[in-house]
Parts: structure tokens; C-alpha cells; sequence
């Protein structure tokens, strides 16, 4: 007597394809795992902005960058 045999087989779709679906897990220090529901990828995540920002500045955030001194030629009408 043979037996038919049903394979289920899951496609992971190709990486540039997957519309990520993340599940990050809670935050406890400064980076968190996540886990895409569709394709299975893992990626790290920085759990606030100054753990990603490496070259902090000990300056106020709404401080204006220095911009550099231009000088005018003589013909300018500025």
C-alpha cells in the first residue's frame, strides 16, 4: 500500500522582498534584539538616541553648528 505524503514547505520571501515585521524584545541596556515575524532576520536596535549618537557633544542640542567666516570679494553686492 503507498502512502501520499503532504510536505508543507515555507518560502521565506527574498531579503530586499520582506516588508520587515519586527518584534523587538523589552529594553534592558542599550541595544535590544528584534526578530522579523515574515523572514526570520535578526537585527540589533539601540534603545534611545544617544546610545546610537557615538560623538556626543557636551554642548545644548538646540546650539547652532559654527559656521565658517567667508569673506566677500569687493565686487559683491551682498
Amino acid at each position: 500500500m503507498k502512502q501520499k505524503v503532504k510536505e508543507k514547505i515555507e518560502e521565506k520571501p527574498a531579503e530586499e522582498q520582506c516588508h520587515h515585521y519586527w518584534e523587538i524584545e523589552i529594553a534592558n541596556g542599550p541595544k535590544s534584539r528584534g526578530i522579523c515575524q515574515y523572514c526570520g532576520e535578526a537585527r540589533v536596535f539601540f534603545n534611545s538616541i544617544s546610545a546610537f549618537n557615538e560623538l556626543k557633544r557636551d554642548t545644548h542640542p538646540l546650539d547652532l553648528p559654527r559656521m565658517p567666516d567667508v569673506e566677500l570679494d569687493e565686487d559683491s553686492k551682498s
